[in-house]
């Protein structure tokens, strides 16, 4: 029996903060031996396969890849067409990294945040240089990074699956942090207080020479949360994460009275975010 390396490599990359699929042809037993082929393909194109016909591995390429750049989490079967005309059969799984928070500022307000994060299963990461308010009594189960800004790039890892909540209720710290945040891989940079707000800190970090693009500033959020009347922090922290969950998943966040289809599949990811390969799911 050949060494599955296709399947050691999904393995692998399982552990991982890239994301990948792992295509596997279904065919018929021969002899009552059962050897599946399989291709594993990481979004940045690194392959590991079992398949040795090239034309079978170029016309599952494109499948993968296409899956993975739609941020679908959803395994499910695909008919492939070869070149020849004869057609196969392939399941293809999706792994998606576990999606993460960082909060910038360790404030009173940022506890239910912290708290409401976790109990949605992201993994949540305060960061703030005040060891008194950024403490394990404050934020248990937190990892929790006691930084300044000018040393977040060395201490504070983003990856495309991180959100970023900024509420430090200090402007210079919040200019510094959004800097950081804007430059970073992060799909949504949120930041508390008004729009008065960001538009003076974008303002000074022109003065600085930090222009950035009209499609950078697209992630970023302000006022930040969906607008449902919170007024205490626990109401604020709602709001801030049901928004994270919504840009997540593709949605707008409006009332689903009068909706026909409550689920839709339009998400990027279709759970919060547990690290794991999905099976297709249904309406």
């Amino acid at each position: 029996m050949m060494e599955d390396k296709a399947y050691a490599f999904w393995l692998a990359a399982n552990k991982g903060e890239e994301k990948c699929c792992l295509a596997t042809i279904i065919q018929l037993e021969t002899e009552g031996k059962y050897e599946p082929l399989r291709l594993c393909m990481t979004e940045s194109g690194k392959i590991e396969t079992t398949i040795d016909q090239t034309d079978i591995i170029h016309a599952i390429r494109p499948i993968l890849m296409e899956k993975m750049q739609a941020h679908l989490g959803q395994s499910e079967m695909q008919e492939v067409i070869l070149k020849s005309g004869d057609t196969l059969q392939v399941f293809v799984d999706i792994y998606i990294p576990k999606s993460k928070i960082i909060i910038f500022g360790a404030g009173h307000d940022a506890i239910p945040v912290a708290h409401f994060s976790q109990k949605l299963g992201f993994e949540t990461t305060v960061v703030d240089a005040r060891e008194t308010f950024n403490s394990a009594e404050n934020f248990p189960n937190c990892e929790r990074i006691i930084a300044h800004p000018s040393s977040f790039t060395e201490k504070v890892p983003v990856s495309p699956f991180t959100y970023v909540i900024i509420m430090n209720h200090h402007i210079e710290k919040d200019r510094e942090t959004l800097q950081f945040a804007l430059q970073s891989p992060s799909p949504y940079v949120g930041v508390l207080g008004p729009r008065s707000r960001r538009e003076k800190m974008l303002t000074q970090l022109k003065e600085d020479d930090v222009i950035f693009s009209g499609e950078v500033l697209e992630k970023m959020y302000n006022p930040i949360g969906l607008d449902i009347g919170a007024e205490t922090p626990e109401e604020i922290a709602i709001s801030i994460l049901s928004e994270i969950i919504a840009i997540q998943k593709g949605h707008q966040g409006g009332f689903l009275h009068d909706q026909h289809q409550i689920h839709r599949h339009t998400s990027k990811y279709e759970e919060v975010g547990k690290g794991i390969s999905y099976v297709q799911g249904t309406n």
